[in-house]
């Protein structure tokens, strides 16, 4: 973790990082903000409520970690043949890669619908909360199409470093969830109370006018992948023409899956602390999703420029965009600490006057601020590796993490030693730091 001082030869590459790492930070951010203002939101329904929405998510992203895989594979593979300079690739992946998305998720909306009360019981199973959960699951897996198809496409955008693009994307998907979350959930403007049902009609509204922006994006000709294009090659998927999307894929997937299989335990798990507790809980992952959003950023920019610069085989600048990430990485997830430290109270007190609530929560905020430094390194370190397509590397520390420390630690305070939701944020960085530190040794293999 290299610390010296900030050369002028290095200048520009930050500035490079900067100008791909700050839309995708701003973008995950703003999700993350309007993700407190619907919680804001859903909590007018009581503290609960907050709790059977949250407890959906698990089982939902456990869904999408296929195609979280596909969107890891088409960005690394974008970035690679744009450092190549090879258009035409580029855009047979993304081709095949939004075949598939449209396949497989029909199919497995139609799953995620008919089976949603199995999949809550055998997930969350909070008997106070269990029908308003099954109500938003239902509607928003129903739905989840819009969803992959604007995430797919702005997987590919990311590739070529157009952050600015999927930045707009997710901001418009954003506002106009608020605003459905506002005319739906309690009924405004003439519009019915719908509730739980209203919230998950906002998701899926939002994600629909996302994904026809980013249509709308992806059928600009000018761009170096997008739909005319594709349809101008009239490409069809083959075996052999799946092959290197599958090769990476098979990782990505393991990797996915086991993880989410592991975070579904997790959540099983931490759905036992109580509704209360649980309540804590979602209200501080807000605060985890702010370092997500700066993770997410940097990690971006290391899969873009990485890759570009792989792709080209310019090792040095390899090394340099992973120095410059690191050291960006660093200082600002220490910032970040420092205020979610400092803020906690006024930020539990946004969400509830309970003082109880409020003190449990200004606590957690101490141990989320720690937790955000290895998740930013973690963050930088998979960008760098993904940038080179070690897929498998990835996947063994998070593999390693989750399965491992998270899922072992947790089921160990919260199970056995009844620390509820202290030992959850103890087992949390457990599991952060060692996913970033095994990250960080594969990253120093593959520079030797």
């Amino acid at each position: 973790m290299d610390s010296r001082t900030i050369t002028t030869e290095q200048k520009p590459v930050i500035r490079e990082i900067l100008n791909i790492g700050i839309p995708s930070f701003l973008e995950t951010l703003f999700t993350t903000f309007a993700g407190i203002i619907d919680s804001k939101m859903v909590s007018a329904l009581g503290v609960t409520a907050i709790s059977a929405v949250s407890v959906t998510n698990q089982p939902r992203l456990f869904i999408f970690s296929v195609f979280f895989a596909l969107n890891t594979v088409t960005s690394s593979l974008v970035a690679k043949y744009f450092g190549k300079k090879d258009r035409e690739t580029a855009n047979r992946i993304f081709d095949h890669v939004m075949k598939l998305v449209l396949i497989l998720s029909a199919l497995l909306s139609i799953l995620a619908v008919v089976l949603a009360r199995p999949i809550m019981i055998a997930f969350a199973n909070q008997k106070d909360t269990m029908e308003h959960s099954i109500i938003y699951f239902r509607i928003v897996m129903g739905g989840m199409i819009f969803n992959l198809v604007f995430m797919t496409i702005n997987s590919a955008l990311r590739g070529c470093g157009l952050t600015k693009l999927t930045f707009v994307s997710n901001v418009v998907s954003c506002l106009v969830n608020i605003l459905c979350n506002y005319l739906f959930i309690e009924g405004h403007l003439g519009f019915p109370r719908l509730e739980y049902a209203g919230a998950a009609i906002a998701t899926v509204t939002g994600n629909f006018a996302a994904m026809i922006l980013t249509l709308v994006f992806a059928n600009k000709k000018d761009l170096f992948v997008n739909i005319p294009y594709c349809l101008k090659q009239k490409y069809r998927m083959t075996k052999e023409s799946l092959t290197e999307i599958t090769q990476l894929a098979k990782s990505c997937v393991t990797d996915s899956l086991a993880m989410r299989l592991s975070l579904l335990f997790i959540s099983g798990i931490v759905a036992r602390i109580g509704s209360y507790q649980m309540a804590v809980y979602s209200v501080g992952m807000h605060l985890l999703n702010v370092n997500f959003a700066l993770g997410t950023g940097l990690q971006t920019a290391g899969v873009a420029l990485i890759g570009r610069s792989y792709g080209a085989e310019d090792k040095k600048m390899m090394k340099t965009y992973k120095n410059s990430l690191v050291r960006i990485g660093n200082i600002t997830a220490v910032a970040l600490a420092l205020v979610i430290i400092a803020g906690g109270r006024w930020f539990f007190g946004f969400f509830s006057e309970d003082e109880k609530f409020i003190e449990m929560g200004t606590i957690s905020c101490c141990i989320i601020g720690i937790i955000t430094l290895a998740q930013t390194l973690k963050f930088v370190y998979s960008g760098y590796l993904q940038g080179i397509g070690a897929m498998k590397q990835v996947m063994v520390a998070s593999i390693v993490a989750f399965a491992g420390v998270n899922l072992t630690t947790l089921a160990v305070f919260v199970l056995v030693l009844h620390s509820g939701i202290w030992g959850v944020w103890i087992s949390s960085l457990l599991s952060q730091s060692v996913q970033a530190i095994i990250l960080y040794i594969y990253v120093r293999k593959a520079e030797v």
